[in-house]
């Protein structure tokens, strides 16, 4: 008949854990280490030119802190029931992409640019009325520190996939 012995065990498991509770870390009370935690986030506002009558209407909207470009991605979204009540429109028919670079070049420091375009006219134009163009580069211009628009897929005078468009060549649309 074999006998078990228990006391060898329990004093392996009793060092064990004399052990572990020996690591050398004492308990302290609650160590202040400044102020209670606050969110200091602010909603970000937007400014997107929509269509009044014939012509060009600011109008803030909601936007995301740190995507300036978001008012350009919403200008195919149509207008809220209160914009439409007071008679504002889009003539962006197709959902944008955008986002801003840097062209260098023209030398050091370069230009900040916004790049915009419908998904998938990359490399095919993409037929945009005036006021459509005059909507994409004035809100575009919205953005701190962009100077210039480039519409990909409205081609150029040289045949080229893109334009460049500024707010200013759109004057006469402004209210």
């Amino acid at each position: 008949m074999r006998r078990t012995h228990r006391a060898p065990r329990a004093l392996l498991a009793l060092a064990a854990c004399a052990a572990l509770a020996g690591c050398g870390i004492r308990p302290t009370g609650i160590i202040r280490a400044g102020g209670m935690p606050t969110a200091g986030a602010h909603p970000a506002t937007v400014t997107v030119y929509l269509v009044h009558g014939g012509r060009l209407r600011p109008v803030s909207r909601p936007g995301l802190s740190g995507r300036p470009q978001v008012g350009l991605e919403r200008l195919s979204v149509p207008p809220t029931a209160q914009e439409r009540a007071m008679g504002l429109r889009t003539e962006v028919d197709a959902p944008l992409e955008a986002f801003s670079v840097v062209d260098v070049s023209g030398g050091a420091g370069g230009r900040p640019q916004m790049v915009v375009r419908a998904p998938g006219a990359r490399y095919r134009s993409k037929v945009w009325s005036r006021i459509a163009t005059a909507q994409i580069a004035c809100t575009a211009q919205t953005v701190p520190g962009i100077e210039r628009v480039n519409l990909w897929g409205a081609p150029n005078a040289r045949g080229a996939a893109w334009a460049t468009v500024t707010c200013d060549r759109y004057a006469d649309l402004l209210e």
